[in-house]
């Protein structure tokens, strides 16, 4: 937790430099590559012969049995255009399962972190998922930025949910919406393509405060590809929400 928040202050630097990464809306910025440089240097040398995975990494060590899965700025669009709401998101994965997991909020100092079997905690206190039903439910989502031809399902599944649900967001980041799953903020969340550094740590911050996680095309989630992520609150909305995207999606619609 003290490696990411140190890390976080080579967000707050006023002069950052952006490039695209192939399509008008997927950046990196100078600022990324700093953080994840960062933790780089300081977060492998905590487990023996454990390896890193930035999102920004060119290589990517899939097979080890200890892997560092880094975002180092999750929500880019939003922290180019100051709108203060990304993450940096760091998770220890053992033999394909998280087993450590911190998010941090630098605009509202906000740490998020679990261990697995130890509960999840938000600034040192023990959170919970919320017990809304449907209903009262709000759902987190959004519709494959990255690869804007898997929209129409997405779209499709946001019409059938938000028929039965409270209301609905999008605000940019996966892993903080993960996380505020979590603390009972929200309820719900869809995306048709997540990657791991997306949502390996908040993932396990859910499980851990009492949510239910999965995919589809998989028994559980994994880490070493992007996959379609289905999550909430109680096991009756994840059971609802998982037949919905299962009528929409009944396979993963790409391979990488």
């Amino acid at each position: 937790m003290e490696i990411v928040r140190e890390s976080s202050r080579l967000l707050k630097e006023k002069k950052f430099d952006v490039q695209s990464k192939g399509t008008a809306s997927n950046y990196v910025t100078s600022a990324d590559m700093a953080v994840e440089t960062f933790l780089r240097e300081h977060l492998p040398p905590l487990v023996e012969n454990s390896v890193f995975i930035g999102e920004e990494s060119a290589d990517k060590d899939y097979e080890s049995k200890y892997q560092w899965i880094v975002d180092p700025i999750d929500g880019t669009a939003n922290f180019i255009r100051d709108i203060g709401y990304s993450a940096i998101s760091a998770a220890l994965v053992r033999d394909g399962e998280p087993v450590l997991g911190v998010v941090y909020d630098p605009y509202r100092d906000e740490m998020f972190c679990a261990e697995k079997g130890s509960g999840a905690f938000l600034n040192g206190k023990r959170i919970r998922v919320s017990e809304r039903d449907l209903s009262h439910s709000i759902f987190c989502t959004a519709m494959s930025l990255y690869k804007k031809e898997l929209a129409k399902p997405c779209i499709n599944v946001i019409e059938k949910v938000y028929g039965k649900c409270d209301d609905i967001r999008r605000m940019g980041s996966a892993a903080l919406e993960l996380v505020y799953l979590a603390c009972g903020r929200v309820d719900l969340y869809f995306e048709i393509r997540v990657f791991p550094w997306d949502f390996a740590a908040s993932e396990l911050i859910i499980r851990e405060a009492g949510g239910h996680t999965g995919t589809i095309g998989f028994d559980r989630t994994v880490f070493n590809r992007p996959i379609p992520l289905i999550c909430a609150n109680t096991a009756e909305n994840y059971e609802y929400l998982r037949s919905v995207v299962m009528g929409e999606i009944p396979q993963i619609p790409y391979a990488d």
